[in-house]
């Protein structure tokens, strides 16, 4: 009996190794990253090009799971963030800023001006101080 219960608790491990290594290697491979060789790259210089060919202006560009990634304005000033295929150049992923929100990350803007409050000096929250709330 003791044997059957050493079998089973052996077999459950290696069934529990088995799936972790199965599984660790798929959730490595993101879909959004890129995998060609380094030699078949077109140069930085050509990414320029093309942010420049769309109307983009680049303020950052770097390597990232194997992509070329540019943040920076589109030609309409929005900020965006884009992976791009270092070989085709083309667009893998991209994000843009909501128009609506400019950037103000959840804060809703002022009804008059249409800016996100600013907040208060002393921070949100301070000892002894009561949580005020405005609902609109």
């Amino acid at each position: 009996m003791k044997h059957l219960r050493r079998a089973g608790s052996l077999a459950l491990t290696m069934f529990a190794l088995a799936g972790a290594f199965g599984i660790h290697p798929a959730q490595a491979h993101d879909s959004d990253d890129c995998e060609a060789p380094v030699n078949a790259w077109k140069p930085r210089d050509a990414v320029r090009t093309m942010a420049q060919q769309k109307g983009w202006q680049i303020d950052r560009l770097r390597i990232d799971d194997g992509c070329y990634e540019v943040k920076g304005h589109d030609a309409d000033g929005r900020r965006f963030k884009a992976k791009l295929d270092p070989v085709t150049l083309d667009v893998v992923r991209m994000k843009r800023e909501d128009a609506d929100h400019g950037g103000a990350r959840g804060r809703l803007p002022d009804a008059n001006t249409g800016k996100p409050p600013a907040a208060p000096p002393e921070g949100l929250l301070t000892p002894d101080a009561k949580p005020q709330v405005q609902i609109r």
